[in-house]
């Protein structure tokens, strides 16, 4: 696993100088405009609902509806989406998700399309944003431009996501790099290297006849987007990914809320490993798209294996004992401290592309001072995964809700 997170950061990375194989069609307006409706699902959401929802009416776009979908709300949320709903007229609709059919975004999501499915006029495409992302004015419009000229088998278009309070504290400046990572170049380098982009579960437009054909959304599923993703690839369909298109979302704040979240994201991944990686592998057109979703599929147990490297290697060079005739310690440690290099690198390079690219970025020092602090995320990252892995092997697999800030 170790060796496999050397050669995927060093293929992407290169990867990424490559140009887009997208290219975005003029989207016409007012009547002839495709139709799109947004999907935002919220649970107990008050603090950040409503500047969500404004960002989406604030579109240079005209033919959308946005349907507010309230999952089982206890605080102000549905309150908040009838205000709204008051004032926007016809272009927003309050769903209140009953009891027995929410409680997690896949089934509220699920209740939403089955609504929009027997009820309204279909869809050209379907934007699902979590409640607490901003979207710039134009989003719609460039999104629905790559799809429009995009084959059929591109099943949606994944945005870029940013954290918005990224300069609050060292957590969220570490999850600003871990974003800028996972985009800028493992979903980036992907996208260009093999035309296989991801779903990130919110940012995204996706064909909604594609996603009826699919099935909706898998209900016992704790990170619904991975589990699309894999049923897509399966299907020969693929997710496109543009970095133009910005959603602002808010990080966790608390080292106990990142772990909590990303054990959930963990669960969700090592589900989706479980019950589709033979068949993800088979679906792939090349060797090297195989290699790269291995390692995406299996990438919550990599700071599990580096951490074991680092630990029992340095340990068997340290006291000169290899009680194995393959073992080789010091060559392991070698490959692991390169890969830590390799990875360090990859960061202070996706960090100088969004700089390039926007202006934004975290600053320089604390990209330096990465080897200072990155243990204690490798440590993290052993205990959300071992978390995740023991609900998984447990069957206590659960939605959870990550709690906001601001």
């Amino acid at each position: 696993m170790v060796s496999s997170g050397l050669v995927f950061y060093t293929l992407l990375i290169l990867a990424t100088r490559r140009d887009y194989p997208l290219k975005s069609s003029p989207t016409p307006r007012g009547f002839f405009e495709p139709t799109v409706y947004v999907l935002i699902p919220a649970h107990n959401e008050e603090g950040v609902i409503e500047r969500t929802v404004r960002s989406v009416l604030n579109q240079d776009y005209s033919n959308f509806k946005v349907f507010l979908i309230n999952d089982n709300s206890t605080d102000r949320t549905l309150e908040i989406m009838r205000k709204i709903e008051s004032q926007a007229g016809e272009k927003v609709l309050v769903l209140n998700v009953p009891p027995h059919r929410g409680r997690s975004k896949p089934r509220a999501l699920n209740y939403a399309l089955e609504i929009i499915e027997t009820a309204f006029k279909w869809p050209d495409y379907v934007f699902i944003l979590d409640a607490d992302y901003l979207v710039g004015p134009n989003a719609l419009r460039t999104l629905v431009g790559i799809l429009e000229g995009a084959p059929h088998y591109v099943i949606g278009v994944q945005g870029n996501v940013r954290p918005r309070n990224w300069n609050r504290n060292f957590i969220t400046r570490f999850i600003t790099l871990e974003r800028l990572v996972g985009f800028n170049v493992a979903i980036e380098g992907d996208m260009k290297l093999n035309e296989n982009g991801k779903y990130g579960g919110t940012v995204a437009l996706l064909r909604f006849s594609h996603l009826l054909r699919l099935g909706k959304f898998r209900e016992d599923s704790v990170t619904e987007d991975t589990d699309l993703w894999a049923r897509a690839l399966i299907e020969g369909y693929r997710f496109w990914y543009y970095h133009g298109v910005v959603g602002w979302e808010e990080a966790v704040e608390t080292l106990r809320d990142y772990i909590k979240q990303r054990s959930r994201w963990a669960q969700g991944h090592l589900q989706v490993m479980l019950d589709y990686y033979w068949t993800v592998l088979r679906s792939c057109s090349s060797l090297t798209e195989a290699f790269i979703e291995h390692f995406y599929m299996m990438s919550y147990l990599v700071p599990v294996f580096w951490f074991l490297s680092v630990f029992l290697n340095g340990y068997l060079v340290l006291s000169g004992d290899a009680p194995l005739v393959l073992a080789k310690p010091v060559l392991f440690l070698s490959v692991s401290v390169l890969a830590f290099l390799v990875f360090w690198f990859s960061v202070a390079y996706s960090n100088w592309v969004e700089k390039k690219r926007t202006g934004f970025g975290v600053q320089w020092w604390f990209v330096l001072a990465y080897p200072l602090y990155f243990m204690l995320f490798v440590l993290a990252g052993v205990a959300y995964t071992m978390r995740g892995l023991g609900r998984l092997l447990l069957g206590r697999l659960r939605w959870e809700k990550t709690r906001r800030f601001t």
